[in-house]
């Protein structure tokens, strides 16, 4: 494993690089408020097999801050698409969770040719976002909803099905990078950069999309009900949709097996 930075526009993308003799490259987004490292506990299942790139997206993680117009969807998936192009990638599996669902959205309608397999896991999707918990912290109107790590804790805890998966390790990946005096304002641009045309503008475009699609979504998701995941299928003709059972919306972390399986299930199918 690698961890690298490129210089996109006026910033730095952090990713990390999983290297395999494989021809087939998956690459891993995120949402808010996690990382790359939301996929730590499913990359292993991957690297026998697969080249594997987790990204931090601009505004997260390790990567450069910004303000809330360089954050939006769109312009994420434009900056993940400039970091296929740095690392020579032309098509890849591609897998977003949350926001990066979204994202991996927008990069099979706007760049199809990039785009080998599609996989949204607990993903937004039409007007069902931003969440309402992400909105309070832009205007906090009380201490529950002033955003800093015990937020973003607090927002884990409540998205998954079984509490204990929330080692105190698997906290600080999530809240260390907003642990800091800009931390609260950060995470405020990147809540002020969602809008829910961004997805819902590629809704007549979505029967288009001609890859293989897998839908993965937790049954007990409190944050996106599993009934997204199923009018996503309908408007999305050959898509597949995955219910998996005792988990919420951080699926992957739930059960990551369980996860890891029908993603590679997937993966099979459409290399």
């Amino acid at each position: 494993m690698t961890e690298e930075r490129i210089t996109i526009g006026n910033y730095q993308m952090s990713f990390r690089v999983y290297d395999s003799p494989s021809d087939e490259v998956v690459v891993f987004i995120h949402g808010i408020p996690t990382n790359s490292h939301l996929w730590d506990q499913i990359i292993p299942y991957l690297t026998p097999n697969y080249k594997v790139v987790a990204v931090d997206l601009i505004g997260y993680g390790q990567s450069s801050r910004g303000p809330a117009a360089d954050l939006t969807l769109p312009k994420q998936a434009s900056y993940i698409i400039e970091l296929f192009n740095h690392l020579g990638i032309y098509r890849a599996h591609v897998v977003g969770h949350d926001l990066g669902g979204g994202i991996v959205q927008i990069i099979s309608v706007c760049y199809p040719d990039r785009v080998k397999s599609m996989v949204v896991a607990d993903g937004v999707c039409f007007a069902n976002w931003p969440l309402p918990k992400v909105v309070s912290i832009r205007w906090p109107i009380a201490p529950e909803f002033e955003p800093s790590p015990l937020f973003i804790e607090r927002m884990l805890r409540e998205g998954v099905n079984n509490p204990q998966v929330l080692t105190p390790a698997i906290l600080r990946c999530f809240t260390l990078p907003f642990a800091r005096p800009t931390g609260g304002e950060e995470l405020q641009q990147a809540s002020f950069a969602l809008n829910h045309h961004q997805t819902e503008d590629l809704v007549p475009y979505l029967p288009g999309i001609k890859c293989p699609v897998t839908l993965l979504w937790g049954q007990f998701d409190r944050y996106l009900p599993p009934y997204w995941g199923l009018l996503l299928k309908q408007t999305i003709p050959q898509a597949n949709l995955r219910i998996l059972p005792d988990c919420s919306h951080y699926s992957m972390l739930d059960n990551p097996a369980l996860f890891a399986h029908e993603l590679l299930t997937h993966l099979h199918s459409s290399s």
